[in-house]
């Protein structure tokens, strides 16, 4: 038996154990990752000399990570993701609202509903126009 031989078998071995192993393990999702990659920030910015508490944070919530990946609980690693999802809708919305505001800051304006909040959309150079809320039905006049 060859080298080549030898090592593909000890792979196929090596592979299969991992198999068993990760068989019915949660996995993971959006937050591990989001969890990986800020440990990593932060242990990488824990090797400054005044942020070193920086460093086990980070160290933390790899760990963290790695525990919620090889988890069996799936209904507890569902309530964390949900959590995540909840929490960090509202400043992606906020992100991809800005975004908007620059692409059309040009050929539009926005504005917010003084009734329920939501956020309007217009023409620019349009002059005073009456806008109409199309969540609350609230009418009011405004400059673009």
């Amino acid at each position: 038996m060859s080298l080549l031989q030898r090592l593909q078998t000890a792979f196929g071995r090596f592979a299969s154990k991992m198999q068993q192993f990760t068989a019915g393990r949660y996995g993971s999702d959006r937050f591990t990752l989001f969890l990986t990659i800020l440990g990593l920030v932060s242990a990488s910015l824990g090797n400054f000399k005044y942020l070193r508490f920086l460093y086990f944070v980070g160290v933390a919530m790899i760990i963290f990570g790695l525990f919620r990946s090889l988890s069996k609980n799936y209904e507890a690693r569902r309530k964390e993701l949900n959590w995540y999802l909840v929490w960090s809708e509202k400043p992606k919305a906020q992100i991809k609202l800005l975004m908007n505001k620059i692409r059309d800051r040009k050929t539009h304006r926005y504005f917010k509903c003084k009734e329920c909040k939501t956020v309007l959309r217009v023409p620019r150079g349009r002059g005073k126009i009456e806008i109409t809320c199309p969540k609350c039905r609230k009418k009011t006049i405004k400059k673009t």
